[in-house]
């Protein structure tokens, strides 16, 4: 007769170190992930019967873990150079990359060329494309800093930059300026100066990036595998987009 597995125990048999990019408040405490992402999780450990052992690294260091074999990363985009090296999932969602540009210095986006002869402000260790990738510090500068979302409106405050990269499932930019205000009012770090509360995000998004799950190639390919079954159904029935966006 077969042995009969209990869920539970079958989760446990299947743990996995699940990768997230940190990030941090303007004192460099870790911000935990968001309620509607703790729950997303929760789905894809009860759907792929996996039990994450969740753990936190900024973003080069997340990436080193992963081509080591060291586990499956959460919310990664493709590109050219992860793909020679990674295996994706199927693409959980989308996020916005939009441009928040200081109010006194805001300007008309509509191409990546709009960028020339700026520095824009990035987290360490992030891809936001090829094309972009190909033209940083080429046609633009960069600013790479931390993941402290407060820290680097500051710094773009202070003229440190022109314009800071920001990443949200928002579609709508006022959206996301309501967001980031409320990501400051929150962060009790410092004092906030009135021109920290003077940025605007510009009307068009540099590019719309589908986050996956991301292993080594030929390493944890039979949890990818489940994982993807369990997007697939979570958008089926449409599970996925009720914990991205619970009702109001």
């Amino acid at each position: 007769m077969p042995v009969l597995v209990s869920p539970v125990l079958a989760a446990q048999q299947n743990k996995i170190t699940l990768l997230i990019r940190e990030l941090r408040n303007d004192r460099g405490e870790l911000i935990p992930v968001k309620d509607d992402i703790r729950q997303l999780l929760l789905f894809f450990e009860r759907e792929a019967q996996v039990n994450f052992d969740v753990q936190y690294y900024p973003m080069a260091r997340l990436l080193n873990h992963v081509n080591n074999g060291d586990g499956i990363a959460f919310g990664l985009s493709k590109n050219s150079e992860r793909l020679e090296t990674m295996q994706f999932s199927e693409f959980i969602y989308a996020n916005y990359v939009w441009l928040v540009a200081s109010t006194r210095q805001a300007f008309e986006f509509n191409h990546i060329d709009d960028l020339k002869g700026k520095t824009v402000g990035i987290i360490r260790g992030v891809s936001y494309g090829d094309e972009f990738d190909r033209k940083k510090n080429v046609l633009f500068k960069v600013e790479e800093d931390t993941a402290s979302h407060v820290a680097r409106l500051k710094k773009l405050a202070m003229r440190r930059m022109d314009v800071m990269l920001f990443g949200a499932r928002e579609s709508d930019p006022r959206q996301v300026e309501t967001l980031l205000r409320r990501m400051q009012s929150v962060d009790k770090s410092h004092v906030l100066d009135a021109s920290e509360m003077a940025f605007t995000v510009l009307g068009k998004p540099l590019r719309i990036d589908e986050l996956h799950f991301a292993a080594a190639l030929h390493k944890h390919t039979d949890v990818i595998q489940r994982l993807n079954l369990a997007i697939g159904r979570g958008k089926k029935n449409g599970e996925i987009m009720r914990i991205l966006n619970p009702p109001k």
